[in-house]
Formats: structure tokens, sequence, C-alpha cells
């Protein structure tokens, strides 16, 4: 029986019974909330596209909620706020643009047009019990925001409004003795948890005390401290500091769901809500079906491709939708954030883990933190972009193929062409590698994982587009004049070369001396990486210059909002190069030293 308890297994039972009290936990404040319909247009009018309950009432944090519309969107907020003491209470609405905020009917805080941010302020004399609330907001152009405050004590500081205070029309009187009981069972249910996680300590303590006290060892301390996994936690928390830093600071004022990022948060809502990849009703159909004469909507504006069979399906890949897809269900919005933030944690791994291939364990990391570290890494930490999950997936496929791993290498680097296609150039270079080292084994499993991935993906787009090689990049639903047309991303490539050549280096916000320079220091240590591993020195520099090169025609090379994020799987690539240039470095100090 005492054999039974020592095991194991009993640590991960008891840390498995806190994960599920954890998630068997009711919310906070059940029942409570605003009834919320969106409307299609800025005035509130017509059938609304949308209709549900919110507990949140920011709107910057997920951008529209609602639709694929940026513009042109009008949300009414209607329920009941609960009052507890008589007195004058004040009221805030900092919006981007119009907001107003009616109490029976009477409007207590006017802050409408459209206006970039800003604050206004109302108050009035209320008493206790439950009073009707009603908040409007509109966005008209820019940047989408809202957030509400409120005081109801004088001299007091200007708060959120509590979710505790807020019921729907439809719900009934506030049960204070449900929320109560709730409450109590929520914190009784958290405690437990907690006493689990410490039964789970207890018996590693109790059961392994002679491992516990051989740490103190300063020789195995030594050696844990050197360990990959230690690395790997080093460059995560100092990689991590300064993303927290940049979301903490953007979060309050910037949404960042911009670019196309509400676009693959549609593709997300699509296949969790409807289950199915159609956007017609993540889209504002009259867009498309009924355009004004003088409508224009470009390839860069359109997130719809039609498919054969008249669906309209997304245009983006739907590989980041699918992986996020959990996210978003346990979080909203900003559970799309907090993948975003994993997935590039995730990245930073992966990169150390394939640097240190070719170089020594401090070498990796001090490579991949100045990688990470960038401009181009550090803005999108607060993103949820899909070329975060295109390099993880590239490097980690060209780390499986140094390994000699060919199964999950072909598998791998076929998911990182389903997420960006340019990142073939990734695959076909493997293929080279493993017939430079004539390793036929290699090849060989390198065709049946990538074939595997691909095979999905060509099979997908033959359902959708009527051949496997067909993307929604060549189906994509543009309004001319008022006139439908297909356009075909394969015609963007049109800017003049040498052009692109100088936007890619030397733009202020988009080239890569002003926002990746660590990468290019990373091509002198080609020469280091060529004598350690001569196939992967051919194949980081065909990767990273052919990446480059393609997108030198590309008309939206400066397209994104910072930086260009479409070469962040060779900036990411980069590590290996820079990792062999400072372990060099670093050997012959060292050897200076010596002498």
């Amino acid at each position: 029986m005492v054999s039974r308890l020592r095991s194991p297994l009993v640590r991960l039972v008891l840390l498995a019974l806190a994960a599920v009290v954890l998630l068997a936990r009711p919310a906070a404040w059940p029942g409570h909330g605003l009834e919320v319909a969106i409307y299609a247009n800025r005035t509130w009018s017509g059938k609304p596209v949308q209709v549900g309950v919110w507990r949140d009432l920011d709107i910057s944090m997920d951008g529209n909620r609602a639709s694929s519309r940026e513009v042109d969107y009008s949300i009414h907020m209607r329920g009941y706020l609960l009052v507890d003491r008589p007195g004058r209470v004040e009221f805030q609405l900092d919006s981007d643009d119009g907001s107003r905020l009616q109490i029976e009917g009477r409007t207590v805080v006017e802050n409408g047009g459209v206006h970039g941010r800003r604050r206004r302020s109302g108050s009035i004399e209320m008493e206790p019990g439950e009073h009707l609330f009603e908040i409007y907001y509109f966005q008209g152009v820019g940047e989408s925001f809202l957030r509400v405050y409120f005081k109801d004590r004088a001299g007091g500081c200007w708060e959120d409004l509590p979710l505790a205070r807020l019921r729907p029309v439809a719900a009934g009187a506030f049960d204070q003795a449900a929320v109560v009981r709730a409450h109590l069972l929520r914190h009784l249910l958290h405690v437990l948890a907690v006493v689990l996680m410490l039964a789970a300590l207890g018996h590693l303590v109790w059961f392994d005390r002679r491992r516990v006290a051989a740490l103190a060892n300063r020789e195995r301390w030594r050696r844990a401290l050197g360990s990959p996994v230690a690395h790997d936690l080093l460059c995560v928390l100092i990689c991590l500091g300064f993303y927290a830093q940049t979301m903490a600071d953007r979060f309050p004022h910037e949404s960042y769901m911009i670019g196309d990022s509400p676009y693959y948060t549609n593709t997300v809502i699509s296949i969790l809500q409807d289950l199915d990849l159609d956007q017609r009703n993540q889209t504002d159909e009259s867009i498309f079906l009924d355009p004004e004469p003088w409508t224009e909507i470009g390839m860069y504006d359109s997130n719809i491709a039609l498919g054969t069979n008249g669906a309209w399906y997304p245009k983006h890949p739907v590989l980041m939708p699918l992986v996020s897809a959990p996210f978003y269900a346990l979080g909203g919005g900003f559970g799309l954030l907090i993948y975003n933030l994993v997935s590039l944690l995730a990245l930073v791994v992966v990169m150390r883990r394939v640097a240190r291939l070719f170089a020594s364990e401090g070498a990796a990391s001090a490579a991949c933190v100045a990688v990470g570290l960038t401009p181009l890494f550090y803005h999108f930490s607060y993103s949820y972009c899909a070329d975060i999950l295109s390099a993880l997936l590239l490097v980690a496929g060209l780390g499986l193929l140094f390994a000699r791993r060919g199964l999950g290498a072909g598998l791998v680097l076929g998911l990182s062409v389903w997420a960006k296609l340019p990142n073939a150039l990734g695959l076909v270079l493997a293929g080279g590698a493993a017939l430079a080292w004539r390793d036929w084994r290699l090849l060989a499993r390198l065709v049946v994982g990538s074939g595997l991935s691909l095979g999905v993906f060509a099979g997908l787009n033959w359902y959708r587009f009527g051949a496997p090689w067909l993307t929604g990049y060549q189906r994509v639903w543009t309004i001319q004049r008022g006139r439908a047309t297909v356009g075909d991303h394969v015609g963007a490539f049109n800017r003049p070369f040498w052009e692109g050549v100088r936007l890619q280096l030397f733009h202020s916000r988009h080239g890569l001396f002003p926002t990746a320079p660590a990468g290019l220091l990373a091509l002198l240590g080609l020469g280091r990486l060529a004598r350690r591993g001569p196939a992967a020195a051919v194949l980081v520099s065909a990767f990273v210059l052919g990446t480059f090169l393609f997108y030198c025609s590309y008309d939206f090379v400066t397209g994104s909002h910072y930086s260009n994020r479409f070469l962040m799987p060779a900036v990411a690539l980069a590590v290996v190069p820079l990792a062999c240039l400072l372990d060099a470095v670093v050997r012959r100090n060292h050897d200076a030293a010596g002498s």
C-alpha cells in the first residue's frame, strides 16, 4: 500500500483534480451582464446582425465581436443597474467614436459624433433599486474603443462599471441569495484546488525527500541551471517580461484586432458557433450582394473567397483559426491575445533549440533573446498574428530536419506551407538537403510526412475551390465600381524590384534595419555555420535570401501596420548563424584571455 502511495501517479492525480476543480468553478456573478444588439450600420436601425448578453462591456479588446465590419456598425446595450444607496452617481464614457448613456430614458452622458478617443462625464441623482440602463455606441472610421466608468460616492475614484450591478432585462430580478451561494461555491472550489496542489507538493517532499535534499548539492544545482530546459525557461522569462510590458501599456488604448486579425477571428467564430467555414454569418451580405455603384473593395480589404459550391469561404488559411479556437472558446477575444503570446514564446523556445544544434547553450540563448526582442517580435507580441505560427512551424520543421527526424520534419514543414504558402521554399530546400546528405531514408520520411499534412491542405482546397492547387488567395471576391469580380493575389506581385529591396531594408517602419537589426547581423555568422554544418548554412542562407527576394515584388510589402511581418520566418531562422557568430566571438575572447 505504501509503495502505491509513493508513486508519482498520485501527484499527477492530485494536480489533475485541482485542474478539474478550477474548471468547475461557477462564473463570477452568474447571470449578470447586459443584453446586446449589434447592427451593420451607425444608426441602430433595421434587424441586428447579432444579439446576446455581454458580461464585458469593453469594445476595443475584441474589436467588433459581431461581424467582419470594422467600420459603420453600432451597438445597443440594455439592462438594469442596481443602486444600493441614495445619492448622486457619476458616469463617464471614454469612446471612439460616438457613445451615449441613458438611465430610465434620460441621457446622462452624451459623447456623440465621429471623433477620436474622448471622455465625457455626467451625473444623476438615484434612489436604491433597479434602474433601466442603456448604452448606445457606434463605430465610424479608424479605431474602435469604449470604456464605461462610474463613481458612486463623493471624492471617489473612477472605477469600471461592476458586473455585479448589471443584469439583462429578461433575466428577472436580482436573486441575491443565489449570487451569494455561487460566490461562496466559487471561493470554496478555489480553496479546494489550492489544497490539492499543496497536497501534490507535500507528496513530493514527503516521499522524495532524499531526492529533494540532494538538490542542495552545488554540483547538481550547477547541472540543473545549465540544462537545456533551464536555458529555455530563462529565455522565455526574459522575453516575457518585455512582451508583458508592451501588452500592458497598449491594452488600455489600442486594439490588437487590426489588419487581418478580425478576419481570422471571424473564421474562429464560424468554426465554433456555426461548425463550418462559411462566412455569411460573419459578414454583412449587403456589402457584396447589393453594393452601391461607387463601392470599391480591393483584394486587401476582402476576406471572402468564392467557393465552387457558392459558399463564402475565408480568404486566409484556416490553420491558425483551428489551432487558436480553444483559446477563443475559453477566453473570447482576450483568449486570442493569450494564444498569440503563447505561440510567440513557443517560437522563442524553438529558435533556441534549433540554434543549440550548432552552437553552445549560452550562445544559442543569447542569440534567441537578441532576435526575440527585436522590434519586429516585440511589437507583434500584442496582436493576433498568423506570421508567428508560420515562423514557429518553419523553424521547428527545419530543426527536426537538422536532427534527422524526417517524418516529423515533413509533417511540420507541410503545416508551415498551409500557414503561409511562401514557406514552400523551406520544404523544397529541406528535400535538397536530404539529397545532399544522400540520406534516402530521411528523404523518404520527409516526403511521407509532408504528403500527409499537405494532402489535407490540398483536399480542403479541392473541396472548396475545385482544385488542390487553388487557395482562397486565387478566389478573392472584390467589388470594382459596384460590380463583383474575382481577384487573384498573384497579380499583386507588380512592384518594381529595386523599390521593394529599398523598402524591405530601409523603410522607417517596415525595413529590416530599423525593425530587425539582429537578423541582419546574423548574416555575419553564416561562415561559422558553414564550418559546423555546410548543408545547414546553404539551407538557411537560401531560405532567408529567397524569402526576401520573393517579397521584393509584392505590392503589399508595406501593408502591415508595423514592420514586414512576412519576413518573420526568415528573421526567426537567422538565429542559427547569429548563435554561431556569438559562439565564435566568445571562444576567441576566451582563448585570448587564456594566452
